[in-house]
């Protein structure tokens, strides 16, 4: 099977990060020799680890010396750990198509082919290497960046709170983590990834520059063009390639006196909303109220006006539901202490019965114990009630 699986197999990553061979494969201090081609292909893809690949027999003792040294040779751990190693042997189909998909000079064995995690060759000779170490170190600088396991595991577990992020539009937040996984020269999966994230948030971008400019461009709802605008700079602004965008449409719209008010209405009512989301109602009704004082007879002060209002019932609502839960509570409190006197006067009642009328003594001490569950006097009637026969 030729190294098309490292696109077919990529989907096996996530898969076979659960198996029990990933775990050594990726251990600083142990070297992982694979004899599976869809282990090797999905390990490389994942990691961004050059799969050195070994064509050789059972009955090449060169063959076996290099696989043999690759793994067991603690002055190789720290080259060897950053591959991922295959062994194939030369006789099956499988060689026959990497010998036809790759330039491998020399007819013997071992035949040895290094590939880039993205599939691009960089090695492909007959012979074991004479000087192993320097071997391995000489074509790990072809093969770009290799990340620690701990570095790799960092950058997935970033890459799925961007996609949480994004998933729950906040841009923002997504941009900014997809751009801590990204590594220069790395070709690990995750960097790739997190470059796709990217590239899909630029296309919200524009999207949504799109939409902000069409309803800037109709007279009724130009406010809420500007608005629009405003959430895509503070959505995209940390974005390498949008931000050019978002700026120039910013400063595009805002061109002229008018244009330069709407903004500043903008701003102002944006600030305000945010308060509101933030749940500082004084605040927010502050801001809106200045809005209304600094831009009297616009779209924003209409706006301003209705929010106040809201604020306002909203305010006088809470107001009220606090009257009663106080008057609630203090009811309560009322009937508590009530509950508890009228239980210590049924206890005394049917302690005063006990020695001449047992009967009528329970009657009165279970009447203590519901006027009260949990007063004094309830757990004395239950501790009478107990030696009652």
């Amino acid at each position: 099977m030729p190294l098309r699986m490292l696109c077919q197999t990529a989907c096996l990553v996530v898969l076979f990060a659960s198996t029990t061979l990933l775990t050594p494969a990726l251990a600083a201090d142990r070297v992982a020799v694979l004899i599976d081609q869809d282990q090797a292909v999905a390990l490389t893809r994942r990691t961004g680890r050059p799969l050195l690949a070994i064509g050789g027999t059972v009955n090449c003792v060169y063959c076996v010396k290099m696989a043999k040294q690759l793994e067991s040779d603690e002055s190789l751990i720290p080259a060897a750990s950053k591959y991922v190693i295959l062994k194939i042997d030369t006789s099956t189909p499988l060689w026959r198509e990497w010998r036809e998909k790759y330039e491998i000079d020399g007819d013997g064995v071992p035949q040895v082919v290094i590939l880039r995690a993205d599939g691009k060759q960089i090695y492909g000779k007959t012979g074991a290497p004479a000087e192993l170490k320097s071997f391995l170190e000489q074509n790990l600088s072809d093969a770009g960046t290799v990340l620690s396991g701990d570095e790799l595991a960092d950058r997935e577990k970033l890459l799925r709170e961007a996609q949480k992020s994004l998933k729950k539009k906040d841009y923002a937040k997504a941009t900014e983590l997809g751009l801590e996984c990204i590594q220069d020269d790395c070709y690990a999966a995750v960097v790739g990834e997190a470059r796709k994230l990217l590239d899909n948030l630029d296309d919200r971008a524009v999207v949504a520059l799109k939409e902000a400019e069409k309803k800037l461009a109709s007279r009724d709802k130009q406010l809420d063009g500007a608005l629009a605008l405003l959430e895509v700079e503070a959505s995209f602004s940390g974005h390498p390639s949008a931000q050019g965008r978002v700026k120039d449409a910013l400063s595009r719209q805002a061109e002229g006196e008018e244009k330069a008010s709407l903004f500043a209405q903008a701003r102002l009512v944006r600030d305000a909303q945010l308060l509101e989301t933030a749940k500082k109602r004084p605040e927010a009704i502050e801001a809106w109220q200045k809005v209304a004082a600094d831009f009297p007879d616009t779209a924003a002060a209409t706006l301003a006006g209705r929010r106040l209002a809201d604020l306002e019932k909203r305010s006088a609502k809470g107001s009220a539901r606090s009257d009663t839960a106080r008057s609630a509570t203090a009811r309560s409190a009322t009937e508590g202490a009530g509950g508890a006197r009228k239980a210590a006067s049924l206890l005394k009642l049917g302690q005063q019965l006990l020695p001449t009328k047992p009967a009528d003594a329970r009657d009165y001490l279970q009447r203590a114990i519901e006027a009260d569950p949990e007063s004094e006097a309830a757990d004395t009637a239950r501790e009478l009630l107990e030696k009652l026969p």
